[in-house]
C-alpha cells in the first residue's frame, strides 16, 4: 500500500498526491489517512477516488497532524506500507521500493540538507519493527516540533540495526533541486516548505 494523510490545511493538495500515486503505481493499494480533513474533501475523494481506501476521520490536532504519521503508518490496512507525504510527487513507479526493506526494518532516505539527519517524508516497511512504536512513543510525548525531530532525538543520525537506507532517489528534496544538485533518475519529489506547497498549487493551476 502506497499512503498519505492530510488534515484541512493542506487538503486541497491531496487529489495532485493521488493522481500522481494512482497514474505511476497500478498494482499498489493507495490510501489516504484523514488527519481532520473537511466534509467537503472527504465526500470528493470517496465520490471521485471510490478505489482508495480512506481512514475514518481523526480528530484534527491543534499542532499538527503529522504527529498522527507514525500512528498511521502503524495502523495501516496492510503489512506493506509506503508512505510519503502529501507534499511527495511521485514521478515513477515506486513498486520495487518494498523490494529494498527487509522485514523488521524501516526504509528511510537522508536529508543531506538538514545535517544528513534520517529525512522523514517517505517511510517504507514491510513489518511492524519495535522502532516504529518507540519513535510514536517519542513523537507524542510533546515538546518536540515534528516527526523527523522525534526520531532525531531518538536514535541520532548515525546507522540503525532496524534502519535500511533507501536510494536517495526515493526523495529527492526541493532544497537540493533549488542548490543545483539534481538527479536524471530520481523517483519522488519532496516539495518541501511552504515555498514548495506553492510550486505544487501553481503546477495545479
Amino acid at each position: 500500500m502506497i499512503l498519505t494523510g492530510v488534515d484541512n490545511n493542506h487538503e486541497d493538495i491531496l487529489p495532485w498526491w493521488l493522481n500522481n500515486a494512482i497514474k505511476h503505481n497500478p498494482n499498489e493499494n493507495i490510501g489516504v489517512w484523514d488527519f481532520g480533513m473537511s466534509s467537503a474533501m472527504r465526500d470528493r475523494i470517496q465520490k471521485e477516488y471510490s478505489d482508495v481506501w480512506l481512514s475514518i476521520p481523526l480528530q484534527k490536532r491543534s499542532d499538527s497532524g503529522w504527529f498522527y504519521k507514525v500512528h498511521a503508518v502503524i495502523e495501516a490496512p496492510e503489512k506493506r506500507v509506503a508512505w510519503l507525504d502529501v507534499d511527495c510527487e511521485i514521478l515513477t513507479n515506486i513498486e520495487d521500493v518494498f523490494n529494498l526493506v527487509p522485514d523488521d526494518m524501516v526504509g528511510l532516505t537522508r536529508d543531506w540538507v538538514r545535517g544528513n539527519w534520517w529525512a522523514t517524508g517517505v517511510i517504507v516497511i514491510n513489518d511492524r519493527p519495535d522502532l516504529l512504536y518507540k519513535w510514536n512513543d517519542r513523537l507524542l510525548s510533546g515538546n518536540i516540533r515534528g516527526d523527523q525531530e522525534a526520531l532525531e532525538a531518538l536514535i541520532g543520525k548515525g546507522t540503525h540495526p532496524q534502519i535500511q537506507e533507501l536510494p536517495q532517489d526515493y526523495q529527492w528534496l526541493r532544497l537540493s533541486i533549488a542548490n543545483g544538485k539534481d538527479s536524471p533518475t530520481k523517483k519522488v519529489v519532496h516539495w518541501t516548505g511552504p515555498e514548495g506547497k506553492k510550486i505544487i498549487r501553481e503546477s495545479m493551476k
